[in-house]
């Protein structure tokens, strides 16, 4: 945080925000919701606390921060649905590609979230502002798994014998975080082998034999 000699006011601003956001995302990560105070946030960032309070007034505001940048990406926030391997994947014929995008680039995401994710679940059973960011999070989720599923019924690329509610509830639990940490850190599976395991899995469960190949 020292050398801003030359920056604007709006790239200071800019510069505070980020520092303030990777040291939250870091103390949430190590200390886990509770154990996580601005303070702690305000000395690993390298500012007072009060511009932690300033610039985020409340500790779910923070945490919302965090999730936010985890998932967009901190340099060129994106959402995933505006990517180019969404689109791809949403107009691809091929159906095993059309799973291997999306499971390979939400792994990315989830290397990045799914850690702040299950801090937030833990953190929702007691804390009402986390819950409804919990709520809300999950919902969006849904509906854009969901959308991608409903693209692939649109291409015919989903198995006859599987509705979309199902194919979405299907790649939610596996693609999701919960599962992702389960494999990755409960499991000690690296994340190329999780990515490929699951992707080989959705194609049995969601893709017609046909398609397969």
């Amino acid at each position: 945080m020292d050398d801003v000699k030359g920056l604007s006011r709006r790239e200071r601003s800019a510069r505070t925000r980020r520092a303030i956001v990777r040291a939250a995302t870091e103390e949430f990560c190590t200390s886990g919701y509770s154990g996580t105070t601005m303070a702690a946030i305000a000395r690993r960032a390298g500012v007072a606390v009060q511009t932690v309070y300033f610039v985020f007034h409340t500790k779910p505001l923070l945490l919302t921060a965090a999730i936010d940048t985890a998932v967009l990406g901190e340099d060129d926030p994106l959402d995933p649905e505006q990517a180019t391997w969404w689109q791809e994947g949403v107009t691809t014929a091929n159906g095993r590609r059309a799973i291997e995008l999306f499971v390979t680039n939400v792994a990315v995401i989830e290397q990045r979230a799914a850690m702040l994710d299950r801090v937030a679940v833990a953190a929702a059973d007691t804390e009402p502002e986390v819950m409804a960011l919990v709520t809300q999070g999950e919902a969006m989720r849904a509906a854009a798994f969901r959308r991608y599923i409903d693209s692939l019924v649109t291409r015919g690329l989903l198995r006859d014998d599987m509705d979309a509610v199902e194919a979405t509830d299907v790649l939610l639990t596996l693609v999701g975080s919960k599962i992702f940490l389960e494999f990755t850190t409960g499991r000690g599976w690296s994340v190329e082998r999780y990515v490929q395991w699951t992707i080989d899995v959705l194609v049995l469960l969601l893709l017609p034999t046909r398609r397969r190949r």
